[in-house]
């Protein structure tokens, strides 16, 4: 008899639903609000998502094999609890894992949000028919997700696959996380936008300058588009960015050998824009050893992948 996985991917403003099945197609993805009050309205809430996944899909629950949740962290997955979480009220050392199976009577296992979207790059999307895949998100920070014969990285403590965190520049710019110069201070969304604004203010001219003055601000569209119009301040950190991530990327491959690396989030979305000038710095600093076999290529799953991975995580237990 056919099985259904239920995927649930937890975020500061809703909670994400969809259904995967045993031959990994997903389908019926829609989501809910999250609840304000944390803790039990959080598991109230994926209860009901759950009940009207199967409902609106007419799925006996005897069809439902399991549930994966994608959560953010940092968390503790052999107990299924969430040690903390800063955007997400009253989840402190909260057992999501066991409450969720016990309320709607399903095996459930909990997962790391951006590892789930990793495996369901991996599972359905990019990354599909490979065996090892790291993923890079670029957004906020940057995030990882590092799959390595068919399994997620996870370490010790939970803590493995920060490939954001990572030191790219010895010394460099402060991170919150309490290190200098990681990754993520160079090739995120946020921090290219932060650095490209810091040098205009220092005076640096620029055609972006107007944009400042108008909006308070600018983003990483901005600085592309006025890269592609000749600003040379904008070609210069955009290319920078490209450059660090081609940096690690080069890394990426020499401790993990992936068959590819994905990149994923706000910051891919400039396509070849992106993709272009990474390439180009990474054929550049690659080793000459043997010639490259890891392909550098983007997401293909956009905002499902992380409901589609924790889907996935649930496929994956199951045959465990």
């Amino acid at each position: 008899m056919s099985k259904w996985y239920i995927g649930i991917d937890l975020g500061g403003t809703f909670i994400k639903f969809g259904l995967l099945s045993d031959d990994l197609h997903a389908r019926s993805i829609f989501q809910l609000p999250t609840p304000a009050d944390g803790g039990a309205a959080i598991v109230e809430q994926m209860a009901r998502g759950v009940g009207q996944l199967m409902g609106s899909d007419g799925i006996d629950h005897g069809k439902i094999a399991g549930v994966g949740i994608g959560s953010p962290g940092p968390l503790n997955l052999s107990s299924g609890t969430i040690v903390d979480s800063p955007n997400i009220k009253g989840m402190q050392n909260f057992p999501l894992r066991d409450r969720v199976s016990a309320a709607v009577n399903l095996p459930a296992v909990l997962e790391n949000d951006a590892n789930a979207a990793a495996y369901g790059e991996y599972l359905c999307g990019a990354g599909a028919g490979t065996r090892n895949m790291v993923m890079l998100t670029l957004g906020t920070g940057v995030g990882g997700g590092i799959i390595v014969e068919g399994q997620l990285v996870h370490g010790s403590r939970d803590a493995g696959g920060e490939l954001g965190h990572t030191i790219i520049v010895p010394d460099g710019e402060p991170c919150g996380c309490g290190q200098r110069g990681c990754l993520e201070r160079y090739c995120s969304a946020t921090y290219l936008a932060e650095l490209t604004m810091r040098a205009i203010r220092q005076g640096q001219p620029s055609s972006l300058k107007a944009v400042m003055d108008a909006r308070g601000a600018i983003n990483t569209q901005d600085i592309n588009e006025a890269r592609k119009a000749g600003d040379a301040l904008a070609a210069r950190f955009w290319d920078d960015a490209a450059r660090h991530l081609a940096l690690a990327c080069v890394n990426i491959c020499r401790v993990f050998d992936p068959d590819e690396i994905v990149l994923s989030g706000g910051l891919s979305k400039a396509g070849e824009d992106l993709l272009g000038p990474v390439r180009k710095h990474f054929d550049a600093m690659n080793w000459t050893l043997m010639p490259n076999q890891t392909r550098i290529a983007l997401a293909s799953l956009g905002n499902n992948a992380g409901v589609i991975g924790a889907a996935g995580v649930a496929w994956r237990a199951s045959r465990q």
